[in-house]
């Protein structure tokens, strides 16, 4: 996850960054401090992308409202959290489409709730690109139920279609983990988004198409666990 912080305030900045560093773990998330609107505009605009971005309302030069509404015209679903203990600023941040406000200084809780919303709004949007007969197909991530190892190929069951293309299983780990879906491998030949699990065995696992599909010997502990971990994330 990749983050710019903006706040006119060093302290702020740091304590932030801290918090979001803890939830993630550091090797798991880079922050970007900013100290004025002006700043973060500047890097959008030379090309940085950024998941999100906590913008300070009030600042001594470009203010965060301001920085917002060019930020809108550079990116239309970029998430903004403003970061203010103005409560009155909330209709000019619907003119924006504010993801969130958050007080200062951020209190944890409401950080996690709101890294947890903001991971949820952008998997539901991430895409995986499928190459067959020469030609790229793209499917919503939330829609692969589960992805089959079939010889030298791999078949990818959807809500709506199958698609059968000749990859590794692993490399279909690796492309489905990249783009951000909630996926688990539950044994050599299959890999499960957990999204899409109703109930869990000792030896197989039921989707929510109806589907049982096989768990590795000793492995539904782990599967167990990557489920609830899951749950307790995305509050299902």
């Amino acid at each position: 996850m990749r983050f710019a912080i903006v706040d006119d305030d060093e302290k702020i900045r740091r304590d932030t960054e801290k918090k979001i560093s803890s939830y993630y773990g550091r090797e798991n998330v880079s922050c970007f401090l900013f100290s004025d609107g002006d700043e973060i505009i500047r890097s959008i605009e030379t090309g940085f992308t950024y998941d999100a971005v906590f913008l300070d309302i009030e600042m001594e030069r470009t203010d965060g409202m301001s920085a917002a509404r060019e930020i809108r015209e550079i990116s239309k679903g970029l998430p903004i959290v403003f970061l203010t203990s103005h409560t009155d600023m909330a209709m000019e941040g619907y003119e924006v489409s504010a993801f969130r406000f958050l007080g200062k200084p951020v209190e944890e809780d409401k950080l996690r709730k709101t890294l947890t919303d903001l991971e949820l709004l952008i998997k539901k949007d991430n895409k995986i690109t499928l190459t067959k007969d020469g030609e790229e197909l793209v499917f919503p991530v939330k829609d692969l139920i589960y992805a089959e190892a079939r010889n030298n190929c791999v078949r990818f069951v959807f809500t709506r279609e199958e698609q059968e293309v000749r990859m590794k299983l692993g490399d279909a780990y690796d492309m489905l983990r990249q783009a951000g879906g909630t996926f688990y491998k539950i044994h050599r030949s299959y890999i499960v988004n957990l999204a899409r699990i109703k109930k869990v065995n000792t030896t197989d696992v039921l989707t929510d198409r109806g589907e049982l599909l096989p768990i590795a010997r000793g492995k539904a502990p782990d599967v167990k666990k990557a489920l609830l971990e899951y749950i307790r994330k995305a509050g299902r």
